[in-house]
């Protein structure tokens, strides 16, 4: 028995556990749910960092991201975990130290604005603290975004909306890699829109009309595709501030209402079958995916690349103001959208506002 025992234990000293075949380092990295154990296995040894290139970091569930508009702004980033109830909170890179965080935030990146007065734009990943910097915006902007906001790889743009000196709205954008911003003038019908970046084609929607504009953005050219669709009858008195359009992982085009976290949600069905007009067609399954809804914007993932998300399912992160006199409350929600079941989500950051998916490629 003991030379048993001893045979066993000189095999064991024998495995160099540096050279396990690539396929099973690959399956084990998939496996890990947690950027940071994914990190942390990439770093044993240089066999298996080079097995596990950055490209196969499992799709994370998104994190929430603290509230960072205070003065001064806090020296670090504070994220929250719901799958692992951790809390995670990173050193800010210096970069941040004179400039503002905007969302929403696309494939690891945020988009941050310097407080100079030309005010140059840059897109950051704060967790592999990579940065992009862009020229300054040429107009004076009220909202910034980036996209697409999807946990995916594509072509990633800039968008800032705000008002020419004609006091008129205008729509610039950058892709990442070019110094020169792109203008597009809009008309004084766009002065009370939202606007929703889906890949490659900028959805406007009328706060009075609620009718809906496809503004389609290529790289140098702009081309206008608009057409009118009429809204829900039941969503027809529905605030502007509570409408939003997000793509699916089937491209489809998805309008969600949200009335004290009651949501109701639409396929857009383009028509042109038949001479039939463009019009929203409720749903109440959405397969196996969920969405995902912060003030910034709304995006989907597929909830079989992740085993904590909840198939068929909204969540919320919710900012209701009270008043000058009584501070916003913040609240994180997952609804159902078959049952109208919802639920309070747990998260200990005091100001819950944004949602974050991690990443640690380039773009």
């Amino acid at each position: 028995m003991e030379m048993e025992m001893q045979a066993v234990n000189e095999g064991e000293q024998e495995r160099d556990w540096a050279y396990l075949p690539p396929d099973m380092l690959n399956h084990i990295a998939k496996c890990l749910g947690e950027i940071f154990d994914f990190v942390r296995f990439r770093a044993v040894c240089h066999a298996w960092r080079t097995s596990t290139p950055i490209t196969d970091l499992p799709t994370q569930f998104p994190w929430i991201l603290e509230n960072r508009e205070h003065y001064p702004p806090d020296p670090n980033l504070r994220f929250y975990s719901l799958p692992f109830n951790k809390t995670y909170t990173i050193p800010a890179p210096r970069s941040l130290d004179k400039k503002y965080l905007l969302g929403p935030y696309s494939n690891g990146y945020m988009t941050t604005v310097s407080q100079q007065n030309h005010r140059p734009v840059s897109i950051l990943n704060p967790l592999t603290n990579h940065e992009i910097y862009l020229s300054a915006c040429p107009s004076v902007c009220d909202h910034h975004w980036i996209g697409p906001r999807q946990n995916q790889r594509g072509e990633h743009v800039v968008i800032c909306y705000g008002r020419s000196c004609s006091k008129r709205p205008i729509l610039v954008f950058c892709h990442p890699g070019q110094s020169k911003w792109h203008k597009l003038k809009l008309g004084s019908a766009y002065k009370n829109c939202r606007h929703f970046y889906l890949r490659v084609a900028c959805f406007s929607v009328y706060r009075f009309a609620l009718e809906l504009q496809r503004l389609q953005i290529s790289l140098m050219v702009f081309i206008t595709l608009a057409y009118a669709v009429p809204p829900p009858c039941k969503d027809y008195w529905t605030k502007c501030s509570d409408v939003h359009l997000v793509e699916d992982s089937l491209g489809d085009i998805l309008r969600v209402t949200n009335v004290q976290i009651r949501f109701n949600v639409y396929r857009l069905d383009v028509g042109n079958k038949n001479g039939s007009s463009p019009c929203w067609v409720k749903v109440s399954d959405i397969g196996n995916q969920a969405i995902f809804i912060d003030m910034d914007g709304t995006f989907v993932l597929k909830a079989g690349e992740l085993s904590q998300i909840e198939r068929n399912s909204i969540y919320l992160l919710e900012t209701v103001y009270g008043g000058k006199r009584i501070p916003p409350s913040y609240n994180a929600w997952r609804t159902e959208i078959d049952t109208c079941k919802s639920e309070r989500l747990q998260c200990p950051l005091k100001e819950p506002e944004s949602w974050f998916v991690p990443n640690l490629h380039h773009l």
